[in-house]
């Protein structure tokens, strides 16, 4: 399961670095490394450690887990990858406040967590954190979502 991940994971470092090469724009003069500098060095950074943990799984050889499609964890793991991705859709048509508030609730309930008021103040706090330190803090514009998701979004931040 381990290889399976790290082929995923050095796909996608290999689709940003490419999506980064694009990156360009305005510069100032005393920009050394331009606006694609910092993500590239996050992801050769990231794709270093990616072929140290790689090699080193080779090296004491641990045996590559089968993968059981019926295994629960599995399951749970594809039940996460769905709800993550109806998260990523959803969130330009119902905002970013609701879709996160429902994404958490129903990620941590399939995860197989029970209690449900502590869940419900985790995913609030969450939000709301989330909201005000990108929203308000950092003046990140976050998605808004359309007709009456939008008009409440102004609301909150």
């Amino acid at each position: 399961m381990e290889y399976l991940f790290n082929i995923f994971l050095a796909l996608f470092l290999i689709v940003f670095f490419v999506v980064s090469l694009g990156f360009g724009g305005m510069t100032i003069s005393t920009d050394k490394i331009g606006p694609q500098g910092f993500p590239q060095m996050v992801i050769l950074i990231s794709a270093i450690f990616l072929i140290a943990i790689t090699v080193r799984m080779v090296m004491n050889k641990e045996k590559a887990e089968k993968i059981n499609l019926n295994d629960k964890g599995f399951r749970i793991m594809l039940i996460n990858i769905a709800i993550f991705a109806s998260y990523i859709f959803g969130m330009n048509y119902i905002g970013f406040v609701l879709s996160t508030l429902i994404f958490s609730m129903v990620a941590i309930f399939a995860m197989g967590y029970k209690s449900g008021g502590k869940a419900l103040i985790f995913t609030l706090i969450l939000t709301v954190g989330i909201t005000l330190i990108f929203g308000r803090l950092f003046f990140v514009s976050l998605p808004r979502g359309i007709g009456i998701f939008r008009e409440l979004s102004y609301f909150l931040y």
